[in-house]
Formats: structure tokens, sequence, C-alpha cells
């Protein structure tokens, strides 16, 4: 995930998970995937 983002193997291995997440999130956003809600408990 992290190298699809931009960083290298390396810098992917050294991140945080949270790192790759934040990441992750972004390369879906540019790429226009939307995300599905989640649906909410009544």
């Amino acid at each position: 995930m992290g190298t699809a983002g931009g960083l290298s193997k390396k810098e992917t291995l050294l991140s945080t998970p949270g790192e790759i997440g934040d990441l992750w999130e972004l390369y879906l956003q540019a790429r226009g995937v939307k995300k599905e809600r989640e649906p909410e408990d009544e």
C-alpha cells in the first residue's frame, strides 16, 4: 500500500500502520474510489 502511495519499499517497512493507512485513503480518494458508508445502529 505504501508503494502505491509513492513510498519506497524501505520507507513503507519503516512507517507506522497509521501512516500507511492514511496514505492508502489519500490514494483511493485521488482515484475516485468511494468508501461505502457503514450502516448506522438505530
